[in-house]
């Protein structure tokens, strides 16, 4: 089933010969539980793709549609409740709260749902222990690894328990192997439970390990059809 659609989209940024098309016409479908990656080099549109589907952006033109709804048609208040209730959003950054505990930072998603301290404790909890981390839940941000605190930042935003995750280069800040783990860690969260995801990355070993890759290239998609295998791509890397 078709859960979110984008005819003609194009996104302008800026007016008349300056304006600047990060994205140009671009049609794609993505399917209720299906996991892809948007591969292309800076530049190339990919982000921008991204906070269209995230509904943190509106196109100039074309149609982005969520279940059939044009995401460009609803109030800024509906775009809200879609990003906080069906919406999770993984990001390059961490963007965890230094001051509060991996607990915690799990915890802050969860209060605008108005659940009592002790359920969202719980559910922090059993968050963390999804990603692995149960044993540094009450650590600090600074103490804990870049790849423990991106698996802190997986756990939050699947805090509200979201129908699609939306992945911006949620490895860039991380060395091959935990990039790899992180990877790991996304394809078992898919298999397990049925989650839409979809992660725009630079780099096309990353990329591989997603079912389907959408290439992007100058604000257009060029290519779009299942991943090449990973070992492929490390050899042309070669």
């Amino acid at each position: 089933m078709t859960l979110i659609k984008l005819n003609a989209v194009t996104k302008i940024y800026g007016e008349g010969a300056t304006g600047v098309s990060a994205v140009d016409g671009v049609e794609l479908r993505i399917d209720d539980g299906e996991f892809l990656a948007i591969v292309g080099p800076s530049g190339s549109g990919k982000t921008t793709m991204l906070q269209l589907l995230g509904a943190l952006d509106r196109p100039t033109s074309g149609e982005v549609l969520f279940e059939s709804t044009d995401m460009a048609r609803m109030s800024d208040s509906e775009l809200a409740r879609l990003r906080s209730t069906t919406l999770g959003f993984i990001f390059q950054q961490f963007n965890l709260i230094p001051t509060l505990t991996a607990r915690q930072n799990v915890e802050a998603a969860l209060a605008p749902r108005g659940l009592p301290a002790a359920q969202r404790h719980g559910r922090a909890g059993h968050l963390l222990g999804q990603v692995g981390l149960a044993p540094r839940a009450d650590h600090l941000p600074t103490q804990l690894s870049g790849g423990e605190q991106q698996r802190v930042a997986i756990a939050r935003a699947l805090a509200n328990e979201p129908r699609v995750l939306l992945a911006d280069e949620p490895t860039g800040n991380l060395d091959t192997t935990t990039g790899e783990e992180i990877m790991g860690l996304l394809q078992e969260l898919w298999r397990s439970s049925g989650l839409t995801i979809v992660l725009v990355t630079h780099d096309r070993a990353i990329a591989a390990a997603a079912p389907r890759m959408v290439r992007m290239r100058d604000g257009r998609i060029e290519g779009d059809g299942p991943s090449e295998p990973v070992s492929a791509v490390r050899e042309e890397a070669v």
